[in-house]
């Protein structure tokens, strides 16, 4: 009887944990989207962002994998590669008889577990989204690691999900747990994730020519000022391209002087590493944690005092939750890194 308590004792915390994996509701979603429709109109505005997705600073895996796909047929498969080819009316299609519960996908999110949009259903057209079941929850893993439940809506569209805090892996599996049937057909469909990123809050500063603009004020035409590092020459500059995006989390980088809210994959210039991101030096286990980076690390700022750009040390790094508006320059007419919040950085 003793072993039998102590067994259980044992054990308790594994179930208690299974037991308190948090549940993640999606946002966003359309009713009814035409593809070829949007294609069209994406192409005659020559809008050089992929009609997917509406706007840049957008990233898909570069590989994936699944437990099953459903067998080709004719000129179109349903492998887990549909997932990341940049076209919603392909689709992962689960190969089991019945609604594929416990078969699941596996992607590398370039973003990890940040602001992932997820396109539910075999999209292709209206009907064949009807047709087939889509996904009502899906229960995520980070490196073999159970993350969290994930609730979809039953919607067209791209969803919107944050995965729980500090949830960066280099591979992430997403397992079906319950569906909404198909008005024809069992076989259940995802046809595309991404990660949404590199943007920087709403109250973000952007240095001009005689002063600052706020992050709302960024748009096509507006002039900022641009600034080569290697040089520390500064000149007038015209955005020619922005982006504007939710996310769930941030990070505030502080120094001794400045300040800045932003994605954690927002390109910085940090020393000895050059132009990357936080997020990499944390996917790549340069470092484990961002609190290992405190002190550590050096980041390039503009001194606006003796006008030059300069090495500094990092002295904090905050985890940021909540439902914050951002921003991106993504394109400037002749230059490329600009100044924001004193901090230098790039257009992505």
């Amino acid at each position: 009887m003793k072993k039998l308590v102590s067994l259980l004792f044992i054990l308790s915390p594994a179930f208690c944990c299974i037991a308190q994996l948090p549940t993640i509701y999606a946002s966003g979603g359309e009713t009814k989207v035409n593809w070829d429709y949007r294609e069209k109109q994406t192409l005659e505005n020559e809008d050089e962002a992929p009609f997917l997705y509406g706007s840049g600073c957008t990233e898909g895996p570069s590989s994936s994998g699944e437990s099953s796909s459903l067998s080709s047929q004719g000129s179109s498969n349903y492998f887990s590669s549909n997932l990341h080819d940049w076209n919603p009316r392909t689709a992962w299609v689960e190969g089991k008889t019945d609604y594929g519960i416990g078969e699941y996908f596996e992607v590398d999110l370039p973003y990890g577990g940040s602001n992932i949009g997820i396109f539910n259903g075999y999209q292709k057209n209206f009907e064949a989204w009807q047709n087939n079941s889509r996904v009502k929850k899906l229960k995520v893993y980070g490196d073999g690691r159970a993350l969290c439940y994930v609730i979809l809506k039953d919607l067209m569209g791209v969803q919107h999900i944050d995965l729980p805090p500090n949830s960066d892996y280099s591979w992430y599996r997403f397992e079906i747990v319950d569906v909404f049937p198909g008005l024809k057909w069992k076989d259940v469909a995802i046809s595309e994730i991404c990660n949404y990123g590199c943007c920087f809050n709403v109250n973000t500063k952007i240095l001009a020519s005689s002063s600052t603009l706020s992050a709302q004020e960024l748009k096509e035409g507006s002039q900022i000022t641009s600034v080569d590092p290697s040089t520390n020459k500064v000149s007038a500059d015209i955005i020619s391209k922005t982006a504007v995006v939710h996310h769930n989390q941030l990070i505030r980088i502080s120094t001794a002087t400045n300040s800045i809210e932003l994605t954690s994959y927002h390109p910085i210039y940090l020393e000895e590493y050059g132009l990357t991101s936080l997020f990499q030096l944390k996917k790549t286990h340069v470092f484990n944690t961002y609190e290992e980076m405190i002190g550590q690390l050096k980041v390039l700022v503009w001194n606006e005092q003796i006008q030059t750009c300069e090495y500094v040390s990092i002295s904090n790094i905050e985890l940021m939750t909540g439902d914050f508006e951002t921003y991106s320059i993504e394109e400037l007419s002749s230059g490329k890194n600009y100044i924001i919040n004193g901090f230098v950085t790039t257009t992505y």
